[in-house]
């Protein structure tokens, strides 16, 4: 390979260009773009200072400056591959009354923050029309190398750095001026250039044994949902982050006002969203409060990168009604 073609292979790998490309396209759809969202992580028992690719902030609805009814921040991890990896997905191999997979919160929502009306339990329809996955390897058409390691990676560096996220939204919202406080939304995904496969449902050892191309033991797919499970690391990683959460969110005046907002919308057998709990249950770091803000992330094709933002966009903007 001539120097030429070696650099721009590197730059390439880097992952800069598709980065790029990928703010550009966040930026044609009236996102803020940053790149490089930094966050601190305990690594042999150091804190050492970690980062996600590109953070996007969006404000609903377009050109309203003083109508604004919600937020979403958009976190991107890009993963640049060489031409002949493909991404393998297996799916999720349970029963729907087993499965690990919730529907509903790969967009995380914290619209309990806020006074204002709205529908989440369209996100959980939305979210069901998507392949789901439990884990993913890349398969090298052209080496015949197969590992775990980028696709795990990447999902890692969003679910780390997401808790700040989820930490500074509400807080934003519980400090903040009433009048000021949005419904906010959170979203990861994992963006590749490489295609994206989920095995058959019939597939087989067997199968594998017989066939000689990848298409046929899997579906191509344009984006999923991969589920990654909620590991003791993370959990202290999150308690760390949420230390004296809820006792401080409690010193708030907005934080007595949403709780009583909620309250008024209580659904069957006296549940609500409530917004006292939700702070509890994050500064605790238990199981079930972890695995519905971090467990599930959107992974996306490149070529198809737009079209899974402007459904989730189209999405959002029915959630949220507007302001009373």
């Amino acid at each position: 390979m001539n120097e030429t073609k070696k650099w721009k292979s590197r730059l390439l790998s880097s992952s800069i260009p598709l980065e790029y490309e990928i703010g550009k396209m966040l930026s044609d759809m009236n996102f803020s773009v940053s790149f490089d969202y930094t966050y601190y992580r305990q690594e042999g028992g150091a804190k050492k200072e970690f980062s996600t690719d590109i953070k996007g902030y969006f404000l609903f609805p377009i050109g309203a400056e003083n109508n604004l009814d919600a937020s979403l921040t958009s976190l991107i991890e890009c993963k640049y591959r060489e031409e002949g990896k493909k991404w393998l997905f297996l799916r999720d191999v349970n029963k729907p009354e087993t499965s690990i997979i919730d529907f509903g919160y790969t967009i995380k929502s914290l619209s309990e923050f806020s006074t204002v009306k709205n529908r989440d339990e369209l996100i959980g329809s939305f979210e069901n029309k998507f392949e789901s996955a439990l884990k993913g390897v890349e398969v090298s058409l052209t080496s015949g190398e197969v590992f775990d390691k980028d696709i795990r990676h990447g999902i890692s560096q969003l679910k780390y750095a997401l808790p700040y996220l989820v930490k500074n939204n509400i807080e934003t919202n519980v400090f903040g001026h009433l009048v000021d406080t949005l419904p906010s939304y959170l979203i990861s995904i994992l963006v590749t250039n490489a295609d994206l496969y989920i095995l058959k449902e019939n597939f087989s050892i067997d199968m594998l044994k017989k066939v000689e191309e990848l298409e046929e033991l899997a579906n191509k797919v344009p984006y999923l949902i991969c589920n990654s499970d909620i590991g003791p690391d993370f959990t202290d990683h999150h308690k760390e982050i949420f230390k004296d959460f809820f006792s401080n969110c409690k010193e708030g005046e907005n934080l007595e006002i949403f709780e009583a907002f909620q309250k008024t919308k209580i659904r069957k057998y006296g549940l609500y969203d409530s917004p006292f709990r939700t702070c509890s249950n994050l500064e605790q770091s238990f199981y079930y409060a972890l695995k519905k803000y971090y467990s599930q992330h959107f992974v996306c094709s490149f070529d198809h990168f737009p079209e899974l933002m402007k459904q989730i966009l189209k999405l959002l903007s029915r959630v949220t009604k507007t302001k009373q």
